[in-house]
């Protein structure tokens, strides 16, 4: 028995070393495709709409679900993705009976073998899933074995026929010029494993602590509250920024072994579950447990407490803090884009060159407080116990505001544009002009 399953283990092992050789040597010095889309009030308004659709499908618990999705709407999914992730390009071709995806990624390799090219043909297909040839670099695979593969390995190492049950919820995949529908049937008793299985999942969140301690950040958190209650509700959200860097190089220098860059991160985390969403605490843990009268008084702060005298602003501030921690800078930002591209739409307040200043700071502030001990350290000494809004944020004067889509798109087309580019190039150099976005290694 032993002496085959040394013989499985080799045969497994050398299919695996096979195909990391094969594509290692399918990498290209330039990638095969080239973005076609660019995020814009249009390609916004498509993403919008396919989340708004999803969710509702999901909703209503029905089975199956029709997941339909135009040309447009992958255009601009490709268009987004491309912003969030510069090193991914991706394109999707949708023609009669068939999808034909293309995607280079960017890797951190020489220059002659920097690109993975990916090309995956979709068939339509009346009973599941059903893949043609799937190009890895020059290397040719069966796309259907590719899928086989994928079952197994996820049948064996994450659970047993979680990977057969996943790939066989898709009945149905009919594919037309300019649009893709996708049959799915959840499992009859998928609700039911959900709710069984969130209790394993925030056991294992806990565990794994992806965005610190939760102690410490509790700490922060027991602080911020106290300090709420004795602070009026309009108080400028740089007050709390100032104490809480404060705390943070405190403790930075007495605990022993204490890391400014961990403690940094749960102040801010803090600073983001009090003044931002209660489903943060979804990702990083049980924070909060507030008083009936504590609640009001978060509520109250929330809607009050003003950056530059706006409200508004505080809160672009805040949760780009936010998607700083959970992701990485760019994503921050090209979500900041995608929010001011879909307010130019009809209904909406405007694009907001104000608001995505808001948004660079907060990115930006949340990445140099984390990036290193040394740049963790320099904003701590620059922050602590400030009250001075001009130490994190620039004045808004001369940032135009309340754009329309149609003025957006003769002013500045779309964030490629020179003359978008310009604009940004003004917000990060304002930026720049205050000490603690100058800091480096």
């Amino acid at each position: 028995m032993k002496v085959w399953l040394k013989r499985i283990a080799v045969i497994i092992l050398t299919v695996v070393l096979l195909l990391f050789v094969g594509i290692f040597f399918s990498l290209k010095s330039s990638p095969h495709i080239r973005p076609l889309h660019h995020m814009d009030a249009n390609s916004a308004a498509e993403n919008k709409n396919i989340a708004q659709r999803l969710v509702k499908s999901l909703k209503s618990k029905k089975s199956p679900i029709l997941l339909s999705v135009s040309q447009k709407e992958l255009d601009g999914l490709s268009a987004l993705v491309h912003r969030a992730f510069p090193r991914l390009i991706s394109n999707v071709f949708l023609l009669e009976n068939v999808a034909l995806i293309y995607a280079s990624l960017e890797l951190p390799l020489p220059e002659s073998i920097r690109y993975l090219n990916i090309e995956v043909t979709l068939l339509a297909s009346e009973h599941g899933l059903d893949l043609d040839t799937v190009y890895i670099g020059a290397v040719p695979l069966s796309g259907n074995w590719l899928v086989k593969c994928v079952e197994w390995l996820t049948n064996t190492f994450i659970k047993e026929e979680f990977g057969t049950s996943l790939i066989n919820m898709v009945k149905r995949v009919a594919i037309e010029k300019q649009h893709i529908d996708v049959s799915i049937e959840l499992l009859a008793d998928m609700f039911k494993q959900t709710q069984d299985s969130k209790s394993g999942l925030i056991a294992l969140r806990d565990q794994l602590a992806f965005y610190g301690e939760v102690e410490v950040i509790k700490f922060y958190h027991q602080t911020l509250v106290d300090l709420s209650s004795r602070t009026p509700a309009n108080t400028s959200f740089s007050y709390y920024i100032g104490y809480m860097f404060g705390l943070a190089k405190q403790r930075s220098v007495v605990e022993l072994g204490a890391s400014a860059i961990e403690e940094n991160q749960a102040a801010l985390m803090a600073l983001v579950i009090h003044f931002g969403s209660n489903k943060f605490e979804l990702l990083v843990g049980d924070i909060a447990n507030l008083s009936p009268e504590q609640s009001m008084q978060r509520i109250k702060q929330q809607s009050r407490s003003t950056l530059r005298q706006r409200v508004d602003i505080q809160k672009h501030y805040v949760y780009s803090i936010a998607l700083q921690l959970f992701g990485n800078s760019q994503t921050s930002d090209a979500i900041g884009e995608l929010k001011e591209l879909l307010d130019s739409n009809k209904g909406g307040s405007g694009f907001s060159f104000a608001d995505l200043m808001a948004d660079r700071a907060g990115t930006r502030l949340a990445m140099l407080a984390t990036q290193s001990e040394s740049a963790a350290r320099q904003v701590q000494n620059i922050l602590t116990d400030t009250q001075s809004e001009s130490q994190i944020l620039p004045k808004l004067i001369g940032l135009p505001e309340s754009i329309s889509q149609q003025d957006f798109e003769s002013n500045y087309r779309n964030i490629n544009s020179t003359t978008y580019k310009a604009m940004l190039a003004v917000i990060d150099e304002r930026l720049q002009q205050l000490a603690v976005y100058r800091i480096r290694d």
